[in-house]
Order: C-alpha cells, then structure tokens, then sequence
C-alpha cells in the first residue's frame, strides 16, 4: 500500500487509464471527483427554501445510458418524492430532474441504492456526456478487485450548505483515503479512513468507492461500490456487484 501511495501522490508523470483519459498519478482523485456532486431537491413547498441538499450522488454511464445513483434512505429521510431529484448545470445554471427512476427488483431488504436516469437530459445536450464515469470495464468481471487502497468522495453537509439569502450554495468535495476492512454490516463492504478523519462525513452518502491496485507495477483504479452510511471510524458501502444486478434487471426489462 505504500508504495502505491508514493506512486499516486508523487509521479505526476506516470498516467492511469479512466474512462479512456490518461490522468496523471497525482491528479487522480481530483479528477474522479468530477464524477460526484451534491444530491440536490427541488420541492415546491417552501418557495424560498425550493433547493435542499441530502448527501451526495454518483453520475455513472452504463450500456449507453446515464444514471444518477444515490442511496434510498437520502430520499425516504427527507421524505422527498422520486421526481425532486436533479443536476445543477453550472454553464447554464439549470436544474434538471432524472425521467425516471428505477427500483431494482429481486433484492434483499437491505439493497440502499436507487438509480436515477437522465439519458434523455444527456442525449438532448443538457447535461454533458463526458461528466459520467463509464461503468463498462468495471462491471464486466462480475467481481470487486482486492484493493490496495480505497477512496471515497462525496460532499459532506458541514462544508456543503445552501446559502438561501445569496441564493447559491457552496461545493466542495471530500476525499477520504483509507484501507478495506472486515465487513461491518451485512451485504456492505467496509473501509478504515488512513490517516484518521476528525470531520463528521454525514452527507457523503451516495458518494462513489473507488479502489487501487498495483498491475504490472502500475496503479490501476476501478469503481468498488457507493457509500451507505460512514462514521468518523468507518465507511460501510454498497458493493458494485449489487449495484451491477439492480442496473442489468432494469436494462433488460426496458
């Protein structure tokens, strides 16, 4: 693990394959971190309080189609309906709303997740087709890589608000570093932060798990689930092989 630290956080010359850009060692993690953004709601109760934030979502592609993913409890928590869900466009300063969202079927009771689909947001140039990581290469082996290290990202609330009276709201994402753990709760993978956080990472739910491996003495980066819930100690996160289920029942039946 330590030599693949000093890889990523020294060679900016030595590049890594993501999403068919080469992205220098050291710039990793800012640039998965494009991927992510505040999970964002539109409600029409309180006009002045229209646009509220509950965690974090993940912008993902899969077989040509686009998704937000975001955990199910964000939403039952703050008890929003499933079309208040949107992506801020900064270039356009649009809010945009998913045409779909997709409850997986054959699951156990514990599957947090909900995916969200923008394909047609995307595909009528609203929403950049560049800003989603491509799942493709992850899902295809049908298992998650060991990891030598973890990553998660997301847009914890105590750096994340929405400044109502100037009408805009602060983004800035978190990277948590860290190592895979012994699973803490059932159908999760489990992650220690390394170095100790003192932050309280409530609102990185919904957030992308990236892991790294060494190959051929090169780091290679890969997505290993979406958190779920996280303390200071530990981050518990869906698998990606979970996720892959729910994202293939939904594309086979559509």
């Amino acid at each position: 693990m330590r030599d693949l630290r000093t890889i990523i956080g020294s060679k900016a010359s030595t590049a890594v394959k993501i999403n068919s850009l080469f992205v220098p060692a050291n710039s990793i993690a800012q640039h998965l971190a494009r991927y992510c953004e505040p999970a964002l709601f539109h409600t029409d109760s309180m006009p002045e309080y229209s646009l509220t934030k509950s965690g974090s979502l993940f912008r993902a592609k899969f077989s040509g189609r686009y998704f937000a993913i975001v955990t199910a409890h964000q939403i039952a928590g703050g008890g929003y309906d499933y079309d208040q869900l949107c992506i801020h466009n900064e270039s356009t300063n649009r809010l945009l709303t998913s045409h779909q969202a997709i409850f997986p079927i054959s699951e156990v009771q514990d599957f947090d997740c909900m995916l969200f689909e923008f394909t047609d947001v995307v595909n009528s140039g609203k929403l950049k087709k560049s800003d989603w990581y491509e799942l493709r290469h992850d899902i295809s082996s049908g298992i998650i890589p060991s990891a030598a290290m973890v990553c998660a990202i997301g847009y914890p609330g105590f750096r994340n608000s929405i400044d109502y009276e100037a009408k805009n709201y602060a983004k800035s994402p978190n990277v948590v570093w860290g190592k895979e753990t012994r699973p803490r709760m059932q159908g999760r993978l489990s992650l220690v932060p390394d170095p100790e956080i003192s932050f309280d990472p409530a609102g990185m739910s919904g957030g992308p798990v990236f892991g790294f491996r060494l190959e051929s003495h090169s780091p290679e980066v890969f997505l290993a689930g979406i958190i779920a819930n996280a303390s200071n100690a530990v981050f518990n996160f869906m698998p990606l092989t979970r996720i892959r289920r729910a994202i293939e029942q939904f594309i086979d039946r559509s």
